[in-house]
Parts: C-alpha cells; structure tokens; sequence
C-alpha cells in the first residue's frame, strides 16, 4: 500500500476557511434525484456528504485511508445509509467498480494532484469506464494567475507564507505555505503546508504536507479533455458563474464522444 502522504494532515484539512463555495454547484448538477454519483478524490467528504442527500447514490474513492476515515465519520454521523453512499481507498488512476455513474466529479482541483502524464491517462480511462450514456463529468483546476514565463521566474519560494488562521475548541490553527520547487518544463509546483496548532500560544501539534500542483491554462485544459475524446458541454471561470478564463477557478463538463 502507497504512503499515505496526507495520513498526518488530514485531522487540519476541515479547519481552512480557504475551500471554494461549489457544493451547492455540485448539487444543482445532479441530473436526477434518484442519480447515481461517483467522486473521485473525495477527500473527508465535504462534498461527499451534502451531496448524498441529493441523489439517489454517491461513491468515493480517494488515495487516502486517513481521509476516507474522517469521511465514513460524517455519514455515520448524519446516519448515511450504506445503500445510500460508500467510500474507499483506491487509486483513481486505475479503478474499475463494475458500474457506471451518470455524473462524475472531482472537486477542488483533484486533476491537479496527478503529476504524471500516465496518471492523468489513467484518470480519463476511470471516467470512460465509469461514466453513464449521456452521463456528465465535470473537472476543475485553478486558473495561473500568471503567465508561464512568469511562474517560472518567480514561483519558487523557499520563505514561509501565512495561508490562514483560525480557532477550534479554544486552540488556535494556523497555515503555513512554502513554495519549495517545481519542475519548469512540465509546469509542476511541489508546495509544502505546514500546519501548527497552538494551545495558551504553545505549539501543540503540527503536520507539513507535501503535495503536488500541476499547472493548466484556459486552452490547455480544454484540449486535454477533448484530446482524451470527450466532447466539452460547459466552460465557467468559477461557481459564480464567472467567465471561463476570466474567473479564479476553471470549470469544464463534458461528456462521451457522440
């Protein structure tokens, strides 16, 4: 089994402020009440769990186990039944549930964790096997709000940052960004997160989290999923409705080749 590379940071992943505001996005899409829904890369279930009260099935699938953990708390929590979702560990790069699903999702930039052009293959053959005649998947990553050159030059940044404060059962939490290195051909950012949680202003717990963030713009992003054979239905720029390429976010659903 893979290293866990959240297996430390997932118990801070719910305290940032910082999550966009697409759930009620996700819901609206949802083409009919009873729907089944697959996510890929569901994380602790922000999405997940509101989500299952919208259709008729939600599956999630994510890399994981300490994630997927905090996410079957939530539906225990909201007394989810098993018929109604289920989660797992698995790698959405190579996955075969032996069913289809007639919405397909990856919130939150998910696509951007596959670093590799054989992950990134291996996530578009999961949606074609998965997904339903007729059905829609929607992907997203974040719109570069440089150009290339200019990430290039100046993206790396090996000083700590402040991503976000905030309190929880009397403690503060805080995050802590460092742009470490990435790889300027292939536009690939290595961001680390440290995470510090302070109690009476001592540091108490603390957790660094070492990700990857592969770069897309506007064009690029679109000819990658219409290269991979789908046809693109749908462009947005953000979850309110922001123009695509003109919003933070880059928001594309699209379905099977007609």
């Amino acid at each position: 089994m893979p290293i866990d590379i959240r297996g430390d940071a997932a118990r801070f992943y719910d305290l940032s402020p910082g999550k966009p505001n697409d759930i009620d996005f996700y819901r609206e899409r949802i083409p009919a009440r009873d729907a089944a829904v697959l996510e890929l890369g569901c994380g602790t279930g922000r999405v997940l769990v509101p989500l299952s009260a919208a259709c008729g099935y939600i599956h999630g699938v994510d890399a994981s186990s300490a994630m997927i953990s905090i996410c079957e708390e939530k539906l225990a929590r909201e007394n989810v039944p098993g018929n109604r979702a289920r989660v797992e560990v698995g790698d959405i790069t190579d996955l075969s549930l032996s069913r289809e699903f007639d919405l397909i999702i990856a919130p939150f930039r998910v696509l951007q964790n596959l670093e590799t052009d054989d992950e990134v293959d291996g996530l578009f053959d999961t949606i074609r096997e998965h997904l339903s005649s007729g059905g829609k998947c929607i992907l997203n990553v974040f719109n570069p709000n440089r150009d290339s050159d200019t990430m290039r030059r100046e993206w790396v940044n090996t000083e700590e940052y402040s991503c976000w404060e905030t309190e929880t059962e009397g403690d503060r939490v805080t995050c802590h960004g460092r742009n470490a290195r990435m790889d300027p051909e292939r536009m690939v950012l290595y961001p680390e997160l440290t995470y510090r949680r302070y109690c009476d202003n001592r540091l108490s717990d603390e957790a660094t989290l070492k990700i990857v963030m592969r770069c897309y713009y506007p064009d690029e992003f679109e000819r990658l999923i219409t290269g991979h054979g789908f046809d693109v239905v749908g462009r947005l720029g953000g979850y309110a409705g922001e123009a695509y390429g003109e919003g933070p976010e880059l928001v594309i659903t699209f379905g099977g080749s007609g």
